[in-house]
């Protein structure tokens, strides 16, 4: 599963990076899917910082993500490399100047392992969702300071 999403922000790019480069710092919204989101490694956050995450999938089934940064450009590109949950994937943002704002490019890329390919057309469709809402999301906070 392939997806290539973007969004204007009214903030500069290193300020929508910063927010992203500290993820796990900031409440998660109540509807997210999201239940724990945590750094496993110590110190400042760069190539090589590792994240634990736990998603609520089903009523009852929670699935774990672990991650690590495997590209960090301050400002301009940041991406991981994540496995978890029946996926493996690849997570990349870009953050480009735009309107005295940030157009946030993000680009997934997704593949489902074991059982879970079976149920890989309703993940996408779910996933699609999940991003865009989280990108809305990620532009309402920053725009509200």
């Amino acid at each position: 599963m392939d997806f290539n999403l973007s969004i204007c922000i009214r903030r500069l790019p290193m300020e929508v990076f910063i927010f992203l480069r500290d993820k796990d710092k900031y409440p998660q919204d109540p509807s997210s899917p999201v239940v724990i989101l945590e750094q496993t490694t110590p110190g400042p956050v760069g190539v090589g910082t590792r994240y634990r995450e736990v998603i609520q999938m089903l009523p009852f089934v929670r699935g774990e993500i672990l991650s690590v940064i495997t590209h960090f450009e301050p400002g301009k590109r940041l991406e991981e490399d994540f496995e978890g949950a029946g996926m493996i994937g690849h997570l990349a943002y870009e953050f480009s100047p735009e309107d005295g704002g940030t157009r946030l490019i993000q680009r997934e890329l997704v593949r489902t392992r074991g059982f879970t390919r079976l149920l890989e057309p309703f993940m996408k469709r779910m996933l699609s969702r999940q991003l865009w809402k989280r990108l809305e999301t990620i532009k309402a906070v920053l725009e509200s300071g």
